[in-house]
């Protein structure tokens, strides 16, 4: 019998320790992969947890950190929601975004604490934000629009979520420390601060960029207030005095303001346009609009289109992030407008191309006339309808001057409440935080949420009632009783 052989135990032992450091450091390092280096994915309807480009550009431009406190005590039925979507936040901020979510039933300690700090009652339901001894708070009543219940015991129900924007509008304005003063003129008809106006939703969303909007008449002070960011010139329906432009023109060429203007084409503003055009930005008197067939049972007509759609052009900052989308100007006309690049070199002005009608629209010069058609010696092949002026800028746009800055658009219709559209209104923020020195939040702006509602018939409900109380337990009583057979044998 051979002599048996000694067992290298030794070796036995370094190679199993030799395993489990392996083992060890190939799981540290698939864990330290997997927390700094992941993906994630949205898979809620309307992708309501997905962040806008916008919001990830203001976390991506936080100076300081910044602690997001959710305190729900009131048992509101956008908690979970809202818990998610902070740490969406958390995820996108690389460590700038610290949350903290406050349960007052399972840590009443630290809910007691927060509660004193902030001074918060018993039932609040808000987020708070603070950086820098900042403090704003975020109500859940402003994340979220309710659906009033039929009865007195059912709680309202949620009809959207509209957290994203509550909460980025919270971050912007307390990252500036302060918000941005701007006036819209009124006393020329402009509709913008009447009892109903058409344009309450827009002058709306403006302040959710952490603006505030005041209306101003030109006739009431000497000149354009000294706390002036900007100028809103909205569907004005009546031209402007002699004084008006010359305030106007001090606080543009002078004090280097900044000018949005949104035209009313319907009634002309010869003075306006005439202060426009020493920018270099001229306004046609035309209407953009093109033709098209119909086919009646007495022949071929031209009909005419003067609600339009516009191109998003390229090489300016306002549409450095809105490329390969286009506009939408519906609900009234349209006139375009004219850069006069020679007169703005001369002045030092830098003029920019925002919007082109898309083809085959063109600018009818004689759109009062029964038929029109176009005519290349008088009409406006591819018109501008939008477009931008900048005095006293450096050719190096990654270098902030103060600098006067104007953005002229040829209709003002598709701005009213029941018109506007989610890229209409990317393009007017992005031009609004292009005038206000803010490009490193120029982008999409938070999505509004939709709702989804399925509308079944009758016949389709007992359809899908039959298919669920009798056609699939069938299905599987059948597929039992086979396999029973089966075993059987």
């Amino acid at each position: 019998m051979a002599k048996n052989a000694s067992i290298p135990r030794t070796k036995i032992g370094l190679n199993v320790l030799l395993q489990a450091v392996a083992f060890l450091a190939l799981f540290a390092l698939v864990n330290y992969l997997g927390f700094n280096h992941y993906k994630r994915w949205d898979f809620s309807r309307d992708q309501k947890y997905t962040l806008s480009q916008q919001t990830r550009r203001v976390i991506g431009n936080l100076k300081a950190p910044v602690r997001m406190i959710a305190f729900f005590s009131g048992g509101s039925p956008i908690a979970q929601d809202t818990v998610t979507l902070l740490r969406e936040y958390a995820a996108a901020s690389k460590k700038r975004i610290e949350v903290d979510v406050v349960d007052p039933f399972r840590s009443m300690a630290q809910a007691r604490e927060i509660a004193t700090q902030y001074k918060l009652r018993d039932n609040d339901n808000v987020v708070i934000i603070a950086t820098e001894g900042r403090t704003k708070f975020v109500n859940a009543a402003d994340m979220a629009e309710y659906e009033p219940s039929l009865n007195l015991i059912d709680k309202p129900r949620v009809k959207t979520f509209k957290g994203e924007t509550a909460l980025t509008s919270a971050l912007i304005e307390i990252s500036e420390a302060g918000s941005n003063q701007i006036y819209g003129l009124s006393g020329h008809g402009e509709p913008l601060f009447e009892a109903r106006s058409p344009f309450s939703g827009l002058k709306a969303y403006i302040e959710r960029q952490n603006v505030k909007v005041s209306p101003l008449k030109l006739t009431d002070v000497e000149s354009v207030p000294p706390d002036a960011k900007a100028l809103l010139i909205i569907a004005p329906r009546y031209d402007f005095s002699d004084a008006e432009i010359h305030a106007l023109h001090n606080y543009w060429a002078e004090r280097r303001g900044r000018i949005f203007v949104a035209l009313e084409p319907t009634t002309p503003t010869p003075k306006l346009a005439a202060f426009l055009a020493e920018a270099g930005i001229a306004v046609h008197d035309d209407r953009v609009l093109r033709t098209y067939p119909i086919k009646l049972a007495t022949g071929m007509f031209r009909g005419v289109m003067k609600e339009i759609t516009g191109d998003i052009l390229p090489g300016s900052l306002i549409t450095k992030r809105l490329g390969n989308v286009s506009v939408s100007f519906i609900g009234g006309v349209t006139q375009s407008l004219g850069l006069d690049t020679e007169r703005a070199a001369a002045a030092g002005i830098s003029l920019k191309p925002l919007i082109r009608a898309s083809s085959p629209y063109w600018g009818e010069t004689h759109y009062t006339e029964q038929a029109v058609y176009f005519n290349p010696k008088e009409d406006y092949i591819d018109p501008i309808v939008a477009a931008s002026a900048e005095k006293g800028a450096l050719a190096n746009e990654s270098v902030r001057v103060d600098s006067a800055r104007l953005v002229v658009l040829g209709s003002s219709a598709f701005l009213s409440n029941e018109i506007l559209t989610d890229t209409d209104l990317d393009f007017v923020l992005s031009s609004l935080n292009w005038l206000l020195d803010r490009e490193e939040i120029i982008g999409i702006a938070p999505k509004p949420v939709r709702n989804l509602s399925l509308n079944l018939t009758d016949s389709q409900m007992s359809s899908i009632g039959l298919l669920t109380i009798l056609a699939i337990p069938a299905c599987a009583a059948v597929l039992g009783f086979f396999l029973w057979l089966k075993r059987r044998r």
